[in-house]
This record gives C-alpha cells, structure tokens and sequence, in this order.
C-alpha cells in the first residue's frame, strides 16, 4: 500500500489536498490506522487520483467531481458533464473577450475633457401619449438592440404626431423600471402586438442636451444628477425621464448628434 506522502509525490499534490479530499468524500484511503490515523492507499487508487487531477486541470469544480464520483463514474455521464462544463467556458471566454474589447476601446480613445457644466432650460411639457416597445433590466439583450428592433417596426405605428423619436425611462411602483423607444400619437391610436402605450402627463421639466454618440449619453446622466441639477438648486423626481430625437439627431455614433435629455422636476 502507498502512504499519503507517497501517493501526493506521484502527482505533485500536497497532503493537505489530499486530506481535503478526503473530508469531503471526493477521495478517500483505503485505509487507516487505528492507532496512529495514518492514510494508506491501494495501487489501484492511483490511476483513479489520475483522473480527478485530470478533471480538476480542466477547471471542473470538485463538488461536480464529487458527485460523478458517487454516481459511480459513468463513462456517458462524464461525458456530458464534461460537454456542459465546455459550453460553460466557452460563454465565460465570450463575456471576457466583451470585456476586453470594451477595455481596448477605452483605451484607444482620447483622454476626455469633462463635460462643460451646463444651465437647463426650464420648460413645461403638455400631456402626451406615446407608443414603441419596452425593456427592462430583468429582459435580454440590450437597449441599442431594442432600438433596432424597434426602428424595424416603428412603420406599424398609425396617428402620429408630429415630432421624432423618445426614449423614455419610466419608474415602477416595485422599485424596477423599464426603458420604451417610441413615437407620439394621437390619444386613440391602436397599440401594434408586441408593442406598449404610455401616457405621460403634464409636466415641469429641467431641459439638457447630449452632443456626441449616445455610447457616451450616461455620462451626460451622471453629471446632470449629480452636479448640474444641485448648481441651478433643481432636484428630479422619480417620474418618466426621456431623451428625445428631433432632425438634430444625425446617427447613434455621430460626434454632432444633438439629443434632449428631459429631466422631471
């Protein structure tokens, strides 16, 4: 029989794991010492150690060792475990080359200057109703994926007023909110499958404008709530917030693109 330090040595393992192993029922001795608790091992336990340090270099977790182990290890079921832990890591490289790749973007801009501080205009807007699709944070996908969906359909929206786009941010009484992209209508028009109304009412408003891609329109967010509104002494209420999109709008990436943020105060 091979003792723990004898049976660690042929796979370069500490003791230490080897004991872990054994205290959560992954790997265990086949014997030990009444009298001095000593952990001895069978040869033939040294091709199944294989196979866990194998396992364990693919990254699987040990409890999913664990319990293949006690299902008696089927060659079909570490197959298919073996298959979703894969897929798993294949989804794991896609979410960190997206990081990457947002990590190089950053990096090949040009260091930005602050936004300059900018006074709002106080307006108040008329009731007025709207139409398009939502999202919210709970769906999939992404608002600029919705808005091209929803740029695909917005010729389904009858008894437009006049006007351009929205995108209209809206609180939820559980806390939540969801984002609609939409177009104006008239107070009767029918709402397309798929797609959501929102009346929003008459309201005063702290009016900014976002010039630039709306890649960088959060950041235009940021530095109204947290320093523009508090210099001109305005604070927003937690009501329906929009941007809105007249022919001053060139395209999502243009640097000249003139979008008006409405802020509910």
């Amino acid at each position: 029989m091979l003792t723990i330090g004898q049976l660690a040595r042929c796979y370069g393992l500490s003791t230490k794991t080897l004991r872990h192993y054994d205290s959560i029922g992954l790997f265990s001795p086949a014997l030990t010492g009444s009298d001095n608790g000593y952990r001895y091992y069978l040869p033939a336990q040294v091709t199944e150690l294989g196979q866990i340090v194998r396992l364990r270099q693919f990254g699987l977790p040990l409890e999913e060792i664990r319990q293949l182990w006690q299902g008696g290890t089927d060659d079909q079921a570490l197959r298919q475990l073996l298959q979703s832990h894969s897929e798993r890591l294949q989804s794991e490289i896609k979410d960190k080359q997206e990081q990457i790749t947002q990590i190089q973007i950053y990096l090949s801009q040009a260091q930005r200057s602050p936004a300059a501080m900018q006074t709002p205009e106080i307006i108040t807007r008329a009731a007025f109703r709207v139409i398009g699709l939502a999202w919210s944070p709970k769906d999939e996908g992404s608002i600029p994926e919705m808005w091209g969906r929803f740029l695909q359909r917005e010729h389904e929206i009858a008894d437009l007023r006049p006007g351009s786009s929205y995108g209209l941010c809206q609180p939820l009484a559980d806390g939540q909110w969801r984002y609609l992209a939409a177009l104006e209508v008239a107070a009767d028009a029918p709402v397309p499958d798929g797609m959501v109304a929102l009346e929003v009412p008459e309201q005063r408003y702290a009016r900014f404008e976002h010039i630039g891609p709306v890649s960088g329109i959060a950041e235009t967010f940021r530095s109204i709530h947290s320093s523009w509104l508090p210099a001109a002494g305005l604070k927003a209420l937690d009501s329906i917030e929009f941007e809105y999109m007249d022919q001053r709008f060139l395209a999502p990436d243009h640097p000249d693109s003139v979008t008006e943020l409405f802020i509910p105060i």
